[in-house]
């Protein structure tokens, strides 16, 4: 036997290893390629390791377990009550509270001397019984008139004896420049049997309007009053009898400040 063949004799071995170091080559290839292909979307990364470091780390903690392009926004601390910067806050804003409140103050009392004029001006002219007038309430005042002592069923048309009554709020309301006046027409459920009015809506915009007018023909500047209808939207009482029915069809005057009291 020459020298060739015996080194060929001693190199043969089992068949099966060069298949199984071709597959794991092939296999390694596959892998490199996937690697190749994929892609570390880094904000999500980012973001994750920011969440993970926020809910792992503590005062006492050392570092950052997965290092971040930027620090790891600080954990939320709850404020110190003892704090000057929060003391000082909270009486400044402690003390726009009570000036706003002895502001309202000032205007119910201003309110509860027109509330007197306005019940003096009535008296004198025995309408008293036909205006609900309301409490001062939040630098507010409420007289509260029935549509039917205003107007007849269905009607626009003020009634002339209820013109003294309007005279009255008129007076009062000119005595007060610091205050305007806001006119609300209110009715009940039943449907407006009429071909002008289609609907209660219709019906209680004509009828504060119809106040309106009286009041700026008489003096009252436009740039101080305003008339809104509300139909049966706002009602007092249930529209469940006729009698919570005929309070519900009513006039509203609000009487508010616009300047503050000097």
């Amino acid at each position: 036997m020459n020298r060739k063949q015996q080194l060929l004799d001693e190199n043969e071995g089992p068949g099966w290893i060069t298949t199984f170091a071709d597959l794991m080559t092939l296999l390694l290839v596959f892998f490199v390629l996937l690697f190749s292909m994929s892609s570390v979307e880094h904000e999500a990364f980012e973001e994750a390791a920011k969440s993970l470091n926020i809910a792992l780390s503590r005062d006492s903690a050392p570092a950052s377990l997965i290092p971040l392009l930027e620090p790891a926004a600080e954990t939320t601390r709850i404020p110190d009550l003892n704090d000057p910067a929060i003391i000082n806050r909270d009486a400044e804003l402690a003390d726009q509270m009570r000036f706003q409140q002895a502001l309202v103050d000032a205007i119910n009392v201003e309110l509860e001397e027109i509330v007197a004029d306005i019940e003096g001006s009535l008296a004198e002219k025995d309408m008293g019984s036909w205006v609900e007038i309301g409490s001062p309430l939040d630098g507010k005042l409420n007289l509260k008139v029935n549509a039917a002592v205003m107007f007849e069923p269905g009607s626009v048309e003020i009634r002339r004896s209820m013109m003294p009554l309007l005279d009255s709020v008129l007076e009062v309301v000119l005595d007060n420049p610091g205050f305007k006046l806001e006119i609300h027409g209110h009715t009940d459920d039943q449907p407006v049997d009429s071909e002008r009015f289609p609907s209660n809506w219709e019906l209680s915009a004509f009828r504060a309007t119809a106040v309106l007018r009286f009041l700026i023909e008489g003096g009252l500047s436009p740039q101080r009053v305003v008339a809104s209808g509300y139909g049966d939207s706002m009602p007092l009482l249930p529209n469940t009898s006729e009698d919570n029915r005929a309070a519900n069809r009513r006039l509203e005057f609000v009487l508010e400040r616009t300047e503050l009291p000097r």
